[in-house]
């Protein structure tokens, strides 16, 4: 069985706007290309399905679909620039619903309020999270780690995709649940 946290839920989410997808007389929607936000790094999980996504959106409307990726701030930054974006419909963030949970709950102000800010389209995937470690570690299993870490605290890193990212957040629940105390690399 898998714990709640250790998965998420990938949505898009469009700027909320309430002629988000009109146009004017003369222009037909999209009239132009239309920009799929992703607020984490190029090759990961969610650049992937957005590849994918821009690549089938393009097709079924007739119109470019661009990925842009701006990761930084556990996804903050780009979050709070799309939510600034013209409300036209030619902006879309695809993000994992952490940028909108655990941004907010850390920073006092991200720069987007996630429910004024967002309307979510359509939920996208899900993917889970897997510990993984060097072939070269001694132990094999979660309790060996947990039986290392408690025999030498702080000795064994644990890396994630940066502060306040939902796998960092993973990691310290970890810790937390198991007693012991790793090195968080960012």
């Amino acid at each position: 069985m898998t714990h709640p946290m250790m998965s998420r839920r990938i949505f898009a989410a469009a700027v909320l706007c309430s002629a988000a997808f009109t146009a004017s007389a003369q222009d037909k929607f999209p009239s132009k290309p239309i920009t799929v936000v992703v607020p984490q790094a190029a090759g990961g999980a969610n650049d992937a399905i957005a590849r994918v996504v821009a690549q089938k959106l393009g097709e079924q409307l007739g119109q470019s679909v661009v990925v842009e990726n701006r990761p930084g701030a556990g996804g903050t930054l780009a979050t709070g620039t799309t939510a600034r974006a013209r409300n036209d419909g030619y902006t879309l963030l695809l993000t994992s619903d952490s940028a909108h949970v655990i941004g907010p709950a850390l920073y006092k102000n991200p720069g987007f309020d996630p429910v004024k800010d967002f309307a979510p389209v359509a939920p996208i995937a899900t993917a889970g999270y897997v510990l993984v470690a060097h072939p070269s570690f001694p132990g094999n299993t979660v309790a060996e780690l947990v039986t290392l870490a408690k025999a030498s605290p702080g000795k064994y890193s644990i890396a994630s995709a940066g502060n306040g990212t939902l796998n960092h957040l993973i990691g310290e629940m970890l810790q937390k649940a198991a007693g012991i105390q790793l090195q968080h690399i960012p």
